[in-house]
């Protein structure tokens, strides 16, 4: 590139609202940072160019580790990688921020790191925001599912009884019959209402951004933790770290625990007791959720996680299953790169393992 062209290129990013770096990595410093930087951190840019340590000061201190951890694996990538993380500005407010590398290779080596940093708090936020209300919603749902159930379900068994008595009232027949109906027709609708939110959510692309999984499980449990009473279930929720982040799709992930803790639902008795686990591990984390339900049975092992299986079986409040459940679960779970499994045990219980890597094998 000529020097014109490099002259322009630097009088444009000087103009930039977009962050514009570059380091040199056998100096250790960085060559270019544009004036961009003090408008997303409050800070003057000519901090890092005397001291590039001066960066590390900014970050926030529950992701400092993680972010050095990647970043001494740059210098060896050859390829694009995207690092997001939280920096604490001057006035201790905190931000979200998204930087894209790029690294500038010479002679097959990665000789300098170039790239531009974004103030990404604004979407951040709103994602977590939507996730909370996503959480609510699917959580809402099964509740509200369960709440509904019992009450049309008694309301189809007292016309039965009425019908029964009164055989010769034709009036009274046509009236049960009718009752009847608009019950099972409510209880269909329910069901399709949850199928359709669980294929929904199945179809959209994965995108995986950092986490925190522990905060993420809690926001999804905390609405059927409220509603244990109501459920006639004993619900808990433990994990190994107050904090573990990896690269997720929140929303995806969400809908991995809810129809695991659906299942459940649907296959525990009164007063049964569900646990819902998170572990830590070294390059993954591990999710068990266990019931003391009533098992699935041997002969269904081997179809439960394909769609629209036989494997589907009506819950023990009547609930009915169309098959996907366990399916979206597997597909879910194996688009983040992971694998789930599952041990159970006719009368004594069933307990599903999900685990994911806590980074993205991609970048």
């Amino acid at each position: 590139m000529g020097d014109s062209a490099s002259m322009m290129l630097q009088l444009m990013a000087d103009q930039s609202d977009v962050v514009n770096f570059v380091f040199d990595l056998s100096k250790g410093q960085f060559q270019y940072v544009n004036a961009a930087f003090e408008m997303i951190t409050d800070r003057k840019n000519t901090e890092l160019l005397k001291d590039p340590k001066a960066f590390f000061k900014i970050i926030h201190k529950e992701d400092l580790k993680e972010l050095k951890d990647k970043l001494k694996f740059l210098p060896k990538k050859k390829t694009k990688s995207i690092l997001n993380f939280r920096i604490i500005r001057p006035d201790k407010s905190e931000r979200w921020i998204v930087v894209k590398v790029f690294p500038l290779i010479k002679g097959n080596k990665v000789q300098q790191i170039a790239g531009t940093a974004e103030d990404d708090t604004k979407r951040k936020t709103g994602m977590l925001s939507m996730e909370k209300i996503t959480a609510w919603k699917d959580a809402t749902l099964e509740v509200m599912t369960h709440d509904l159930r019992g009450p049309i379900g008694i309301v189809q068994m007292l016309a039965t009884v009425i019908s029964k008595k009164m055989p010769a009232n034709t009036e009274i027949q046509e009236l049960t019959t009718m009752i009847k109906e608009i019950s099972r027709r409510n209880l269909d609708l329910i069901q399709a209402l949850l199928s359709r939110e669980m294929l929904d959510t199945a179809k959209i692309a994965i995108s995986k951004e950092r986490s925190d999984v522990v905060h993420e499980i809690r926001q999804a449990m905390d609405i059927y933790i409220k509603s244990q009473k109501n459920l006639e279930k004993h619900i808990s929720y433990t994990h190994s770290h107050d904090q573990i982040h990896a690269e997720i799709d929140s929303l995806k992930f969400m809908q991995i625990i809810n129809n695991l803790v659906s299942n459940a639902l649907k296959f525990t008795p009164q007063n049964g007791k569900i646990l819902v686990d998170l572990k830590k591990q070294d390059k993954t984390f591990l999710i068990t959720v266990t019931d003391d339900g009533i098992g699935i049975p041997k002969k269904l092992h081997p179809v439960l996680f394909k769609k629209h299986t036989k494997a589907g079986r009506q819950g023990l409040d009547g609930e009915k299953s169309v098959g996907l459940g366990m399916w979206i679960v597997k597909s879910l779970t194996e688009g983040h790169g992971g694998k789930v499994w599952f041990e159970s045990k006719v009368k004594k219980g069933t307990v599903f393992y999900v685990e994911i890597p806590l980074e993205n094998r991609e970048t």
